[in-house]
């Protein structure tokens, strides 16, 4: 799949987060940069992804100073998990990172699974645009 067109990356992007919000006991998903914009989403609610972006960016930034200062090497994923929910934060290669969100219910064995799974198709696809 060399030489594909940004659009061409772009949708395959949003059917990626699609499929996953189908097959997966996961509400929605997004890839945001690191510096807070969105690049594609895929929530089944309204959500203001420029406002989610920044949030998502700011969690990022916090968890990367905290395992830098306890020496833990990389940061890698961020479970924020709320009442009614948990939202998971994959960092992606090329400064992107997948955030994902599952009802409160969900396994998160397998959300975690699956939105892995992507990340790593996310990684080859986003360097396609490199």
């Amino acid at each position: 799949m060399h030489n594909q067109s940004a659009m061409e990356v772009m949708q395959l992007l949003k059917e990626l987060l699609r499929d996953l919000s189908r097959t997966s006991p996961i509400l929605g998903a997004a890839i945001f940069s690191v510096e807070g914009l969105p690049l594609v989403s895929y929530f089944h609610t309204t959500t203001e992804d420029v406002s989610v972006a920044a949030i998502i960016a700011s969690a990022y930034a916090a968890g990367e100073q905290t395992v830098r200062e306890l020496r833990q090497g990389d940061l890698k994923s961020i479970i924020i998990e709320g009442t009614m929910g948990t939202s998971l934060i994959i960092s992606v290669s090329g400064g992107y990172l997948l955030t994902v969100t599952a009802p409160e219910n969900a396994k998160m064995g397998l959300v975690f699974h699956d939105a892995k799974r992507v990340a790593r198709e996310i990684s080859r696809l986003i360097q396609e645009l490199a």
